[in-house]
């Protein structure tokens, strides 16, 4: 058996697996910050959690990557942005929104919920 050497007693156990695809630790998201959770974009506004799909609807640049001012995200690719909360395009070259999913929180687990808003929207 081997034993890591620089590991500390104090440290909680790490729990692999414990997590779902879909799942994120709250803490890993500071505020002004995102997170790519599967293949969304976890964003934290202000202490409020949004997410999009993960790719800009232009060139598909990781939306994950851009710089966050509000809610407001820049593609770090080619500068489109989106409001994180709506999806909307606020700035080309992209044209089309991106997909918003629903963001719950239990405690210090995040989940992101796959249906979008929009499919929501239309029932």
């Amino acid at each position: 058996m081997q034993t890591n050497p620089q590991a500390n007693a104090e440290d909680p156990p790490i729990q692999s697996g414990v997590l779902k695809d879909n799942q994120f630790r709250v803490d890993a998201v500071q505020s002004g910050s995102a997170l790519l959770v599967g293949d969304a974009a976890v964003f934290n506004v202000a202490g409020s959690f949004c997410a999009t799909q993960g790719k800009c609807t232009h060139r598909g640049g990781p939306l994950n990557e851009g710089k966050l001012e509000g809610s407001t995200v820049t593609c770090p690719w080619h500068g489109a942005q989106f409001n994180v909360c709506t999806g909307a395009v606020l700035r080309g070259p992209a044209t089309e929104p991106v997909k918003t999913y629903r963001v719950t929180v239990e405690g210090e687990i995040g989940q992101v919920e796959k249906k979008t808003d929009r499919d929501r929207d239309e029932r």
